[in-house]
């Protein structure tokens, strides 16, 4: 039998059908998810704000999916920094690393055609991850659907891959500091602080200009 993406992560549907999000899906999904906040650690945290962050390492066991992201908040503000301090460095070494390990009962990679039929595919390499749906959750396990992308090699155009996985835990661990630190040293520890305050409180920030706009703020702190 055939599952349909609509049927199975209604939330993700739109990055392989052509359709509008529904609101009380969403709203519905927002409840389950607050109302689990605990049972989804450290990765409650972070839901929703890890598009655009690509994959720097990915390792499937018999039990354990492991994914290592370059947190993009992060990597934004680091360029902002960048910027405005006139540092020498290449865009690409401002990795700040998150390990994303999913303790695993099922996974599957697999495609969606534009009607939202799924087809399951061998695991393949991933380049970037874009969004989750939180399924189902309970104290036995939760659901997964992620969205990720999959880069185009010569000829062939790159596409979007559906992950789903069946979990027990789930287990988040942010390596940015050190990261910061040894890309950074101390120099620029303030900015940073302010910019892990503001991420704390819920400030959306994986957007450039407001991370610009973060910056002159906390400068007109500074200098008020």
């Amino acid at each position: 039998m055939t599952r349909n993406i609509q049927d199975i992560a209604p939330l993700l549907a739109d990055h392989f059908v052509d359709i509008e999000g529904d609101a009380t899906t969403f709203e519905e999904n927002n409840k389950l998810v607050a109302d689990n906040a605990q049972r989804l650690g450290l990765y409650h945290k972070y839901l929703g704000l890890l598009h655009d962050s690509w994959f720097i390492k990915t390792n499937i066991t018999a039990d354990k999916f492991s994914i290592t992201l370059n947190d993009f908040t992060t990597h934004v503000f680091s360029d902002v920094i960048v910027d405005k301090k006139k540092i020498k460095i290449d865009h690409d070494k401002l990795v700040f690393p998150i390990q994303v390990d999913f303790e695993t009962t099922n996974l599957t990679f697999n495609t969606v055609d534009e009607d939202g039929n799924i087809q399951r595919i061998e695991p393949t390499t991933i380049d970037e991850y874009l969004y989750e749906q939180i399924i189902s959750i309970d104290n036995e396990k939760i659901e997964i659907g992620l969205v990720v992308w999959k880069n185009g090699i010569k000829k062939k155009p790159g596409q979007h891959i559906l992950i789903l996985m069946t979990v027990k835990n789930i287990i988040l661990t942010e390596l940015q500091d050190n990261a910061w630190t040894e890309i950074f040293g101390n120099a620029y520890d303030n900015y940073y602080k302010y910019f892990k305050a503001q991420l704390d409180t819920g400030r959306y920030l994986s957007d450039q200009s407001i991370c610009y706009e973060l910056y002159d703020e906390y400068e007109g702190q500074l200098n008020g």
